[in-house]
């Protein structure tokens, strides 16, 4: 009898399992296609997991990107709110900047964005984040727990739950308060002419809200929100995506223009002759600008080059890999006491300025303050240090699997006798220059990039990296090869 109620209770986990897909739990958030991989019951089950973990948390912030599924995913989640007797605090449509703010600014126990970010407009996905109980410093404010609520959502969820007494959903607004709060952190030298690109996304009209308070002069493309994205993907960090806003900074004969992905945490930078700046050159402009200011280490991504680290350390600022999510670059930042932090996909973090969080409409205005210093920014922009970099490789490989084949050329590296950085993925350090290969947090596939310090160099760099890689197990196509120039080995 006992072995009977043991085998339904394993069977009933089993089914549920089933139910919940153990795969869109990423390292630092969830993401996955909806509403196969994430649904209204995966959505559900974690907000309960969110409330079981942290019961202190009364007041809880909830906001959504344009996506079609992100109002179906918002409802499931304020409906289990309301039955642990939360009070929701709805910002409906609106961008990473304004949740961040409000949980920081107000002080709200913690909240959850739905979001895919820049993936395709097929997923979606949640980020959670939650004040610490009884902090009062802005560093404090967020912590992660995705492991546990993992635990919980995948063992079926926590039968003990507070749903005796219901809650209620506020409408929450703090757009204006936003702008007059970012707004009173920078000076410009001049005003601006700026174009905008919302891309559909979450930001709509609040950058130009925000530069329009600077006396700039602005112009937004595809502010409305559409979910099916009809003007192109929301990643900025795709060349393709950006030929809008850099023909309309050409047309308009504008000082900048920035363009943002679909929750506002990431974005690109056009400059007066309508070329995107590049990641590299983008986190020196910024690291730079925080320099002036103070002294102090800064924090980068393991795809940052080397002209980079170089230059910060001509600066006087030691420098720190971190794993390539915002939330590992903040947790370094804090370790290190850095000025500054940032990524070479367009996540930027200014500790010196502001909150501690990727606020992609804050960051284009350190960027602003930055070009307001010049009369041709692009000048400035061709004047800085650079390497040679090959565009970043993307090689196919499902998510059970592209851990372990990273696992298994860091082994192979070490086995070998090889200078490499094991951080986040594998940085092999070579006489001219380096190779990475590294699987996404977010997506089933892994990622290389490569940069010598002269074109020579980087050729041979990608030769012997792609030939390390091959041997060390990573499925190394003809593909891969063309997207290099290489013939395949």
């Amino acid at each position: 009898m006992i072995f009977k109620v043991f085998a339904i209770y394993f069977y009933d986990i089993i089914i549920y399992m089933m139910k919940i897909n153990q795969n869109i739990f990423r390292s630092y958030d969830i993401r996955g296609v909806y509403p196969s991989e994430l649904n209204e019951d995966a959505a559900y089950e974690i907000a309960k997991a969110f409330c079981f973990l942290h019961p202190y948390a009364q007041k809880i912030v909830l906001a959504r990107d344009s996506r079609l599924s992100s109002p179906y995913l918002a409802d499931s989640m304020i409906k289990a709110f309301l039955e642990e007797g939360k009070e929701v605090m709805n910002l409906g449509i609106a961008p990473d900047p304004l949740f961040y703010f409000s949980i920081m600014h107000y002080g709200f126990g913690g909240g959850i964005m739905i979001s895919g970010s820049h993936n395709p407009k097929e997923y979606n996905g949640l980020t959670i984040n939650v004040r610490k109980p009884q902090s009062r410093q802005p560093q404090d404010l967020i912590g992660k727990d995705l492991s546990a609520i993992k635990d919980i959502v995948l063992r079926g969820g926590e039968k003990d739950r507070n749903g005796i007494h219901r809650g209620k959903v506020l409408d929450f607004d703090p757009a204006q308060a936003y702008v007059d709060y970012v707004t009173g952190k920078v000076q410009l030298e001049r005003p601006l002419k700026i174009i905008l690109d919302s891309g559909n996304g979450a930001c709509g009209y609040l950058p130009e809200k925000v530069f329009k308070a600077l006396g700039c002069e602005v112009e937004t493309l595809f502010a409305d929100f559409d979910g099916t994205f009809p003007n192109h993907l929301p990643d900025p960090y795709v060349a393709e995506n950006r030929k809008a806003i850099e023909e309309a900074v050409l047309a308009k004969k504008a000082d900048l223009g920035f363009m943002y992905d679909s929750d506002g945490d990431r974005v690109a930078i056009i400059d007066n002759r309508g070329r995107a700046v590049d990641g590299d050159l983008s986190l020196l402009i910024l690291a730079s600008q925080a320099l002036e200011k103070k002294t102090g280490p800064v924090v980068h991504c393991m795809r940052a080059s080397k002209a980079f680290i170089d230059e910060m350390e001509k600066k006087g600022a030691k420098t720190y890999f971190s794993i390539s999510h915002h939330n590992a670059v903040i947790d370094k930042i804090l370790e290190t006491g850095a000025v500054f932090g940032g990524e070479i996909t367009f996540h930027f973090l200014f500790p010196l300025d502001y909150y501690l969080c990727d606020d992609a409409v804050f960051a284009s205005l350190e960027f602003a303050q930055a070009a307001s210093k010049h009369n041709d920014f692009a000048s400035y922009v061709d004047s800085l240090p650079r390497y040679f970099a090959s565009p970043e490789i993307f090689i196919e490989s499902k998510d059970e699997e592209k851990f372990k084949i990273i696992q298994n050329l860091q082994e192979y590296l070490r086995e070998n006798n090889y200078n490499f950085i094991d951080i986040d993925g594998a940085r092999i350090n070579f006489e001219h220059g380096w190779a990475l290969a590294r699987a996404s947090n977010t997506t089933p596939i892994i990622k290389c990039r490569f940069e010598g310090d002269t074109e020579e160099n980087l050729k041979a760099i990608e030769k012997e990296a792609l030939e390390i890689f091959q041997k060390a197990g990573l499925p190394i196509t003809e593909q891969v090869c063309q997207q290099l120039g290489l013939a395949s080995s």
